[in-house]
């Protein structure tokens, strides 16, 4: 039997690299699944590839950064299945901008999607989890929210707010028997980071920015994470293992903040 065997998670941000790590492992640990992103084409790819793995598996596209959308994404989540019992807030946008270059649009595009819409499906999901007097809601944070990055702060800023929002929901929802935590990874080898990259490479000047994404520079352990080195302290999270923690947020990165 799977650590989260018939417990029924919804994952945002699922046809990216961490979402469909996620989404692999919550299946193979016999969770049920709902899969929300954006991309409409690759989340379809990825429920028609784990129901070819006899994965109980649904989705639907969703522009979290539109608040009716998101919750609307969660009613359905709760039409498919009848309860949540697991949440995971992975969804997240991000670019390179220094500080003087930063736009209201910039900081706009990713607040709009990794605090507002995060939020919003948070409290939709919550709703359900107080009524049912239990849930496992874990927001994927950065080791950015902790320390900061020079040429990311309205990312840096959107993933301290999320480890600000999980410590304040927490507090909330404990009396429900809800649980919410973070985690908080370093560099992955995802799109994301291929897309951060480019970023870097085109707009890097004399004091080299894309040093900032050189993990023998950055990172204790000198290299960057895999996607599956993250999703096991996901599972952890989800499952009866950590039925004693909330409010914390768990640093995945290879060293690069240490508690």
């Amino acid at each position: 039997m799977g650590r989260l065997e018939n417990k029924v998670a919804l994952i945002t941000g699922a046809a990216g690299g961490l979402g469909r790590s996620l989404a692999a492992t919550f299946a193979r640990e016999g969770s049920r699944l709902f899969l929300c992103d954006i991309n409409k084409i690759q989340l379809e790819r990825q429920v028609a590839e784990l129901c070819s793995q006899r994965a109980d598996v649904s989705g639907s596209a969703c522009d979290l950064a539109v608040t009716d959308q998101a919750r609307s994404m969660v009613d359905r989540a709760l039409q498919a299945y009848g309860r949540i019992d697991i949440l995971v807030n992975n969804a997240a946008v991000s670019s390179t901008k220094r500080l003087w270059d930063l736009s209201e649009s910039d900081w706009d595009a990713v607040l709009g999607v990794n605090v507002k819409g995060l939020f919003f499906v948070l409290q939709t999901a919550a709703k359900h989890m107080i009524s049912n007097r239990q849930g496992s809601i874990i927001n994927i944070a950065s080791v950015a929210g902790r320390v900061g990055r020079p040429t990311l702060i309205h990312y840096a800023a959107s993933k301290a707010a999320v480890i600000s929002i999980t410590r304040s929901c927490a507090l909330g929802l404990a009396s429900y028997n809800v649980r919410v935590n973070a985690i908080a990874p370093g560099m992955i080898e995802t799109g994301m980071l291929d897309e951060l990259r480019a970023e870097w490479a085109r707009n890097s000047d004399a004091n080299g920015l894309a040093q900032q994404l050189s993990p023998a520079k950055t990172v204790p352990l000198g290299r960057v994470a895999q996607p599956e080195e993250i999703v096991g302290a996901a599972v952890y999270l989800a499952s009866d293992e950590s039925k004693y923690v909330t409010g914390q947020t768990l640093n995945v990165c290879g060293g690069i903040v240490m508690s």
